[in-house]
């Protein structure tokens, strides 16, 4: 029972600077957290807008860091669709733009006859038919934020488009998107004949051995062009490379930072207590119950705040998607995993931070230790 009470005596009288150093590793693992789940949820809903469309594998210009703006020729997809196997590619134009009203919002562009206007689920209105070509389809979340009908219109770069249709859609991509015909959409942007990827469809996916012969046989047609399964295709995305990178890298600084702000407070708490050490050991505690001793303040302190870093990384990834300008762009995505993975990161900080203080608490002999006061 002394033992444990010796730690909680500790953390209480340095209320202050335990307090401090918990917020420290709180900040570092909600940060942590809230970019994490920011950037697995752009992934999770790239993959979700992919496999909604019925995409097997995705054709993107090869080095391309931003896949919307990336630029093939449109005629390269009759080549595309000769080859043995394929049973639909679909053109598709896509980029992020500001509207006239402030609202960020994705604008999506595919043939009038192409399957992708099927796979909509429309809640108002109706979807683009091939004698609309001023029409667009709004996604369910940009609609309600723009307070937009269908028949109501919707200027894009000085040009009215009316709107005929609303659709709900699992994927936040779709769901924040204004959909237009392509030829229109290309007009629009000055991209005429490009597209930014082509959606190709296998006759028989179901093969593994047809869709490595169809996959090896397009590598060899077109080197300029990177195929990508849609199950593949958030991980090999450069720009989400380079996002996880950064979320990384930002999150190990802040643990780096979060590790000295303990290790520090702990070599504090050892200089302090150098009579209580001397003392424990002259009357024959152990070192390693020393070492124990303060590895458990460490403890006490980590736990501590990762348990106030989950909260607050999961209530900034909440105000994040209910912010009108990012919540419908960023749908973020935490899970129990993430969570346990990010508190137990935490607690290790607090424990790896407490070694050296705990072995310098064994260095000096008793005498030595009593005399220091």
């Amino acid at each position: 029972m002394k033992f444990l009470s010796l730690p909680v005596k500790n953390l209480r009288s340095h209320r202050v600077r335990s307090i401090l150093t918990s917020l420290g590793i709180a900040i570092a693992l909600g940060g942590m957290l809230a970019l994490v789940g920011l950037s697995r949820g752009i992934e999770r809903n790239w993959v979700t807008f992919l496999e909604g469309k019925g995409t097997h594998l995705l054709a993107l210009r090869k080095g391309a860091i931003d896949t919307m703006t990336a630029a093939l020729d449109e005629k390269l997809g009759d080549r595309i669709r000769s080859v043995p196997g394929i049973a639909r590619v679909t053109a598709g134009l896509g980029d992020l733009v500001d509207l006239d009203t402030g609202e960020m919002a994705y604008l999506l562009g595919w043939p009038l006859d192409a399957d992708m206007w099927r796979t909509l689920q429309i809640t108002e209105g109706k979807t683009l038919g091939p004698g609309e070509p001023e029409g667009v389809v709004l996604g369910e979340t940009l609609a309600r934020h723009l307070a937009k009908r269908p028949g109501d219109s919707l200027q894009l770069s000085g040009r009215d488009f009316r709107i005929v249709g609303i659709s709900r859609q699992p994927s936040v991509i779709e769901d924040r998107a204004v959909m237009m015909p392509m030829a229109v959409m290309q007009q629009l942007l000055g991209r005429e004949g490009k597209v930014s990827a082509f959606h190709i469809r296998f006759s028989h996916p179901d093969l593994a051995a047809e869709t490595g012969r169809i996959q090896s046989q397009l590598a060899a047609m077109f080197p300029q062009i990177n195929f990508v399964e849609t199950s593949e295709a958030a991980k090999d995305a450069l720009v989400l490379r380079l996002l996880r990178a950064i979320v990384w890298s930002s999150s190990s600084i802040a643990m780096g930072m979060a590790f000295m702000a303990v290790l520090n407070t702990l070599l504090m708490s050892v200089s302090e207590r150098t009579r209580e050490i001397g003392l424990l050991c002259a009357i024959g505690w152990h070192p390693s119950r020393l070492i124990a001793m303060v590895m458990l303040d460490g403890l006490a302190v980590s736990a501590g705040g990762a348990a106030v870093g989950i909260g607050l990384g999961l209530a900034c990834l909440r105000w994040i998607a209910r912010q009108p300008r990012l919540g419908g762009l960023f749908q973020p995505e935490v899970t129990a995993g993430l969570v346990l993975e990010g508190a137990s990161m935490a607690i290790l900080v607090g424990l790896l931070a407490g070694l050296y203080p705990a072995w310098r608490a064994t260095r000096l002999s008793p005498m030595d230790l009593l005399r220091s006061e």
